[in-house]
């Protein structure tokens, strides 16, 4: 009976102790996390359109520059890196053999000359004396015979007169061409710029059409390759930004290639820069301006990516993982396609973001 009566007080008192913990296990909640982030509405905005490309400094000209005859060089005026000006004597060939060779065709021209005049004297007088001897053969004054050797010896000179004229003609070429030799023995920049190099020292033989001195230009190109894709974007006169070595340059296109380059199958596209100097072969990094764009543009470090690029939208206090395109880029700023105008767009804290947790806006 004493038993009896223990046993059931104690599981009285083991319900009780259930009851109990139960009771306080009812009343501990779990404290969700809230983590505070920073945002921005959405809305459409109007901006710039930059294309960005790779490009590489030449100078605009660069002039190889060649003697129209063989010849010794007798004065190089230049050195490697000499800055020149349009007009400046560069290199000069030994005029010594060019002058002898003019002054023997100076010699044959005045040689023709005269023949020619001898040979039409000859023939203005045979053609006057047979017109007058025709007269007589008509009036059968002299005889057939006469006449035929009279109009042979007219014709002989006619035939003189016109060889001479033929001389002439091939002894004023020569003697022009020689002419234009020794006036083409000294050569002259063509453009301002500076020298990239001379090719032949004094003395030495310089055989035609080789090249002797390189010059290239003062002014200056940022040479980029243009994707097909961009050449209905990009036209002669957009405007360029340019930085090379730290340093920022303002150009234009000034010449878009018409057909693309068998390797890269990309189109040369020349940017015109006039403010600075660079040591060619430079890299600069280009931006081009191809117009204004409107749509929704978002700060680029708001943009997630996991494979595939995505924003978080805040609603009623949580966030949304929503997946969106990317556009035309404007600086810290990239147009998208696949949010609303209206929105609120994470911009600041989106790390460690999950689909559906709460959070809480700051300034």
């Amino acid at each position: 009976m004493i038993m009896k009566k223990f046993l059931v007080l104690l599981l009285m008192i083991s319900t009780l102790l259930l009851l109990v913990a139960c009771s306080k296990a009812e009343g501990t909640t779990v404290k969700e996390k809230v983590k505070a982030v920073k945002v921005e509405k959405i809305q459409q905005s109007e901006n710039s359109v930059f294309l960005s490309y790779i490009g590489t400094v030449d100078a605009k000209d660069i002039i190889k520059y060649s003697f129209k005859t063989s010849g010794k060089i007798g004065r190089v005026f230049v050195e490697k890196g000499d800055k020149v000006k349009e007009g400046d004597k560069l290199v000069q060939l030994d005029t010594q053999d060019l002058k002898f060779q003019v002054d023997a065709a100076k010699s044959t021209l005045d040689t023709a000359q005269f023949n020619i005049k001898k040979a039409k004297d000859s023939y203005i007088y045979d053609k006057d004396y047979f017109s007058k001897m025709k007269k007589l053969y008509d009036g059968a004054t002299i005889s057939k015979n006469e006449y035929d050797q009279i109009k042979l010896k007219m014709d002989m000179s006619e035939t003189t007169y016109n060889q001479a004229k033929s001389q002439y003609e091939v002894a004023k070429t020569d003697y022009e061409y020689k002419l234009s030799l020794l006036d083409d023995s000294t050569i002259y920049a063509t453009i301002t710029g500076s020298v990239v190099d001379t090719l032949y020292k004094e003395r030495e033989l310089a055989p035609e059409g080789n090249p002797v001195a390189i010059v290239r230009s003062k002014e200056q190109i940022i040479n980029i390759g243009i994707a097909q894709k961009d050449l209905k974007k990009i036209k002669l006169g957009t405007k360029a930004i340019s930085h090379v070595d730290g340093e920022k340059v303002n150009g234009v296109i000034t010449n878009i290639a018409e057909a693309p380059d068998e390797d890269t199958r990309t189109y040369k596209g020349e940017i015109t820069v006039n403010e600075k100097h660079f040591k060619l072969g430079s890299i600069a990094q280009v931006e081009l301006n191809v117009g204004m764009e409107k749509g929704v543009w978002i700060p680029i470090a708001s943009i997630m990516s996991d494979g595939e690029n995505y924003v978080y939208i805040v609603k009623e206090n949580r966030v949304y993982k929503r997946t969106v395109q990317l556009g035309n880029i404007n600086k810290d700023h990239v147009m998208i396609n696949g949010v609303k105008d209206g929105e609120f767009l994470v911009v600041s804290g989106m790390k460690n973001l999950n689909d559906g947790l709460k959070v809480n806006i700051t300034k």
